[in-house]
């Protein structure tokens, strides 16, 4: 308000100067035409002798005054031209994301997804203006649409065509490109669901169930998984530097050639998945179980077994030069048959059955905290400085204008 009070004074104020000067010219004019003393002061003043000139010189800087009146006035009429078509596409702007979030609210499939269509190409048209409402509203329903426990029973295994739809539209390779925002999805029930190369870096899944889901090749940075459901996950090659994995339920997950540097495992049931060739550097590993686990080849310098920096830059470097800490690490034993049920409940019976097979020689056995012979191939030791700085470059691209959590 301020703003537009400042530009309506300064209009004014330029007005009212190019009248009152073409009113002292015209002034002048008159004076120098009809009276001969005012004539010898202004050619005194002017160093022009002719009556003549004078009143040519004088009849020029109003015909000039005059030009710039109505150049103000042309800029002012444009200036207000231009406001009215600002204030009516908003106006159009605001009427067709109101209709897209009516059209999301029907009860039919189709009606919905073209309200998502529609709120989806509104971002698009308006880049940065709107994007951040479309995202949060479309986030907004697959929490809703997800959240109901008749849809959860009916799409135990799969999502519905309608959120694997929205899915792909927002994170899917080739869809939407959206500014860097909070993207918020926690709590949904996507199992099943299919984003390889989907684009889900600083994403925020905590207590997602992920459970079959397929994120080969995706970009998960930085992205918040703590208490997230992934039991059977494909995860090959993904990239997870920098996630916050804590206490996940990641068994018989395929993390193989996966890139978790500096990422937060505490806690997380990682029993009989696949870490092959997996690249775990500066990674937090506390309490993490590996019961059954494959890590043939997988990279575990600098890993700790206790709290570090949220950063990851700041995570990287302090690890730097830093041994491989296992101490807190569970390889093998330390399971009752209780907890190998509570891991089964949720699984298919076919699925449930052959976890239990898998695990059943870890039942009632001791503890086993040290890296076993059968994991010789395990790459330990530290990484280097060199190395920390070209990861937390990488890290940096790929987060690329998404705040990063504070300390």
């Amino acid at each position: 308000m301020e703003r537009l009070s400042y530009v309506i004074t300064g209009h004014c104020t330029l007005q009212n100067t190019l009248i009152a000067v073409l009113v002292l010219t015209l002034a002048v004019f008159v004076g120098v035409l009809f009276f001969d003393s005012f004539e010898t002061k202004v050619s005194e003043h002017l160093g022009v002798s002719e009556k003549s000139e004078i009143l040519k010189f004088v009849g020029i800087a109003m015909g000039g005054i005059l030009i710039a009146l109505q150049a103000h006035a042309s800029n002012r009429r444009a200036k207000a031209m231009e406001d009215r078509t600002v204030s009516a596409e908003q106006g159009l702007l605001q009427e067709r994301m109101k209709n897209s979030i009516e059209h999301l609210g029907h009860g039919s499939e189709s009606v919905r997804l073209g309200g998502a269509y529609e709120l989806i190409h509104l971002a698009q048209d308006t880049e940065e203006e709107f994007q951040e409402a479309a995202l949060d509203i479309l986030c907004a329903h697959i929490r809703q649409t997800t959240g109901n426990s008749e849809y959860q029973e009916r799409h135990a295994l799969e999502p519905s065509a309608e959120v694997q739809s929205l899915l792909t539209m927002l994170f899917g390779y080739g869809g939407v490109e959206f500014s860097s925002q909070y993207t918020n999805l926690q709590g949904t029930w996507l199992n099943g669901a299919q984003l390889p190369n989907g684009r889900l870096q600083g994403v925020d899944l905590s207590g997602a169930h992920l459970q079959m889901v397929n994120l080969s090749e995706a970009c998960l940075n930085g992205a918040l998984m703590f208490d997230a459901h992934m039991e059977g996950a494909y995860l090959e090659r993904a990239q997870l530097d920098g996630a916050d994995l804590d206490r996940a339920q990641l068994l018989d997950a395929d993390l193989g050639r996966a890139r978790l540097r500096g990422a937060d495992l505490s806690e997380a049931k990682l029993q009989l998945s696949n870490l092959s060739s997996a690249q775990l550097q500066g990674a937090i590993l506390a309490g993490v179980r590996l019961q059954g686990a494959g890590l043939f080849q997988a990279q575990l310098q600098g890993v700790c077994g206790g709290r570090a920096p949220r950063k990851f830059a700041d995570r990287m470097r302090i690890q730097t030069g830093k041994k491989t800490d296992l101490h807190d690490v569970i390889f093998a034993g330390s399971l009752s048959r209780e907890q190998v049920d509570s891991f089964a409940k949720d699984l298919p019976d076919e699925g449930a059955d052959k976890l239990r097979g898998k695990l059943q020689p870890h039942i009632g056995q001791p503890k086993r905290d040290e890296l076993p012979a059968g994991y010789s191939e395990a790459v330990t030791g530290a990484y280097t400085e060199k190395e920390a700085d070209k990861w937390i470059a990488e890290y940096e691209e790929a987060m690329s204008g998404i705040p990063e959590e504070e300390s």
